[in-house]
């Protein structure tokens, strides 16, 4: 079984790695949800503009 490196630096750049990763989620989970109400508003606005015709 391979050893897993435990000292204290590289417990520090897992966390870190963990971290960064973490933040990366929530900013792709706020970009879905900013493009999703995008695109609900754009749905929203083409119904209307096709009613308009």
């Amino acid at each position: 079984m391979k050893r897993v490196d435990m000292s204290e630096q590289a417990v520090l750049r897992r966390l870190k790695t963990v971290d960064q990763l973490r933040e990366l989620c929530l900013l792709l989970m706020k970009a879905k949800k900013d493009s999703d109400e995008k695109a609900e508003k754009n749905r929203q606005t083409g119904a209307k503009s096709e009613i308009k015709k």
